[in-house]
């Protein structure tokens, strides 16, 4: 998408640690999916298990925009005071500008409906609204993150691989598709280097370091990403991914937006 970031602080919700999807979303699906198939100059070749380098597939993933399905949810807290953010939608990766339109709800201790948005994101510019409660489309403030560099995906796996061997889990099986598991602590520097964004809140809120987990496939595309930190003294969890891979789309602005 790609979905921005929200202007909501991480104090009232912790949206910053939507790093995997609202500042960073691409995505990958099985060989003879919608995505054209991967020239022998994409990616990294596969034995006949599947199994494969994940430094070449990243230092040659496949840079062809497409559009993926999105399910990205993320909670907080625990108990009555458990925050679970659920979102789904439609984004396109790859693309010169930010696309995307998706759906949400935001939940408190289990039972209470705090809202149902629906974002749609054209050309970098994202339009909101309750859509519960049938509120007019209103143009989410600008948070900096508008452009094609706000998928950041490809530094978080480079980040991870330069790690060192630990971070390297191994070949598994996603969906019946092989991926690769890399998963570290990373530092707010480390962050830095593929998110500043996120690193600059993560800092202000006195954030040193999070968990971060991404399964990519042999094109170097993530297939499912989650990310853990500790807000606030809330341990934030956010969870990606990604299916029904095809052409990038194209999202019209509402009629009716202001």
């Amino acid at each position: 998408m790609t979905i921005r970031r929200t202007a909501l602080p991480l104090t009232a919700l912790p949206v910053t640690a939507l790093a995997l999807a609202l500042t960073a979303v691409a995505g990958c699906g099985p060989e003879g999916s919608a995505h054209p198939a991967a020239s022998p100059a994409v990616g990294a070749p596969a034995d006949a298990a599947g199994a494969f380098d994940p430094e070449v597939a990243v230092a040659h993933a496949d840079p062809a925009p497409y559009a993926a399905s999105l399910k990205l949810t993320t909670t907080a807290g625990e108990g009555d005071e458990r925050v679970l953010m659920d979102m789904s939608g439609r984004v396109n990766v790859n693309t010169p500008t930010l696309g995307s339109h998706v759906e949400g709800t935001t939940t408190v201790g289990g039972f209470l409906t705090l809202n149902s948005t629906e974002s749609l994101t054209v050309d970098g510019t994202t339009y909101m609204r309750d859509k519960a409660k049938g509120t007019p489309w209103k143009k989410a403030p600008s948070t900096g993150d508008d452009g094609a560099d706000s998928n950041h995906y490809g530094g978080y796996a480079k980040v991870l691989l330069a790690a060192g061997p630990s971070a390297r889990k191994g070949m598994e099986s996603e969906g019946g598709v092989p991926v690769f598991h890399l998963a570290a602590h990373l530092s707010v520097e480390q962050v830095r280097r593929a998110d500043p964004s996120n690193a600059e809140r993560m800092a202000s809120n006195g954030v040193d370091g999070l968990d971060y987990q991404l399964w990519i496939d042999r094109l170097g595309r993530p297939v499912r990403g989650e990310q853990s930190m500790t807000v606030n003294g809330k341990l934030t969890v956010v969870k990606g991914v990604y299916s029904d891979f095809g052409p990038p789309e194209t999202f019209v602005p509402p009629i009716t937006a202001g």
